[in-house]
């Protein structure tokens, strides 16, 4: 009761980013951040609260319900089932302390279906699995059927002094130089569209910048839908991916209660080096890079090296191109991780959609994208 009541407190606080093991975009935070975490608006941790107070009042009775013994003992059993489930086949990401809530569940479940047993109360039976399993029929339906909660937010963001820009090349900033189509975000952000890493045809109407991490897995949700963005409208959008590694041993900026992501920098110079020495294979090896579970940088290597034409040297690993992009990355993740509220927050990957219009985190459904971006760039759909 008092784990599912604390897991209810940080959530509803917006703190479930700094508990231990749930980092932004850990997989304790994937799932305590995803659609399942909620019953109609509802935290299922509110949920979870209420039947460990209901057992811990009945605890106390003289007169013990073998019936309601029977139905909390089946809906605990079933809700760490149904949840277990989720997490390994739905999210692919696992919450330890929702692990441990779900054992404690599971714990009490055994008590109370040896407390009914001892009693040898069989006509408790039959009605008090049928008042658990039309509880959990409930929970599933709600969460499978019911409507979908916010999973990102949006934002104006203006960043009017961006240094150099517009100056002679040497001293242009990292994203704004090269030959060809310059574009503007943020109402002072200068991006190269040609000369940075990109998927999609360059010289398209639309262009996206995204800023994503290959150690998170949202930002891997939000590339299979940018994917589907660029197959559903078909030389309309060129996506500018700059990697902004959840890692303080290559971004000072991201917060100090955030979990360093392992590999993080190592991936995204991989990704730089790559895109610089072969173009043409960067969307073969960005897809490489977002493989679960996340691969060291020699299993990376080995999964990117059919992918190129000859093998990345050690030169080209250390161009120093390469920090110069990560370092402007890491600044521009500084100046943009804030609301209109003027409140910060680092929820990953960050996507510019126009003008001055960004999405924190990734939306909870394709069709959502789709919409912001037909709105955006008034697109009528296919």
């Amino acid at each position: 009761m008092i784990l599912s009541g604390w897991l209810l407190s940080q959530k509803l606080t917006g703190s479930i980013t700094y508990l231990a093991g749930c980092g932004s975009g850990s997989g304790c935070a994937g799932v305590l951040g995803s659609r399942w975490s909620q019953w109609f608006y509802l935290p299922v941790t509110a949920l979870s609260l209420g039947l460990y107070a209901l057992l811990f009042a009945v605890s106390f009775s003289r007169r013990r319900s073998a019936v309601l013994s029977l139905a909390l003992a089946t809906c605990f059993t079933g809700a760490a089932i149904w949840f277990a489930v989720v997490q390994a086949f739905v999210l692919h990401s696992f919450c330890p302390w929702c692990l441990a809530a779900h054992l404690l569940g599971i714990g009490a479940a055994v008590i109370l279906f040896r407390s009914v047993a001892w009693k040898d109360d069989s006509k408790a039976v039959k009605p008090g699995l049928l008042v658990g399993l039309a509880g959990l029929v409930v929970l599933v339906a709600g969460q499978v059927f019911g409507p979908v909660p916010q999973s990102h937010v949006e934002s104006r963001v203006v960043l009017s002094n961006e240094p150099n820009a517009g100056k002679p090349e040497v001293t242009k900033p990292v994203h704004e130089r090269g030959e060809g189509r310059v574009v503007t975000f943020l109402e002072g952000k200068r991006y190269n569209v040609a000369g940075l890493p990109h998927l999609g045809d360059p010289g398209a109407p639309h262009v996206l910048v995204e800023y994503y991490d290959y150690t998170c897995d949202y930002c891997r949700d939000q590339h299979q839908d940018l994917k589907a963005v660029l197959e559903k409208y078909p030389g309309k959008f060129c996506i500018i991916v700059l990697p902004c590694p959840i890692s303080r041993e290559c971004n000072p900026h991201v917060p100090a209660p955030v979990e360093n992501h392992k590999y993080a920098c190592e991936l995204a110079r991989l990704a730089l080096a790559c895109w610089k020495v072969e173009p043409s294979a960067f969307p073969s090896v960005h897809e490489a890079l977002y493989a679960r579970p996340v691969l060291d940088l020699a299993q990376t290597m080995e999964a990117i090296k059919p992918l190129l034409s000859k093998p990345l040297s050690q030169e080209a690993l250390a161009d120093p191109w390469i920090n110069e992009v990560l370092a402007a990355d890491a600044a521009d993740y500084k100046r943009i991780n804030v609301t209109n509220s003027g409140e910060l927050n680092y929820m990953m990957p960050k996507l510019l959609v126009g003008g001055t219009r960004m999405l924190h985190g990734v939306t909870n459904s394709r069709e959502v994208l789709f919409k912001a971006l037909e709105h955006e760039f008034k697109i009528a759909q296919p």
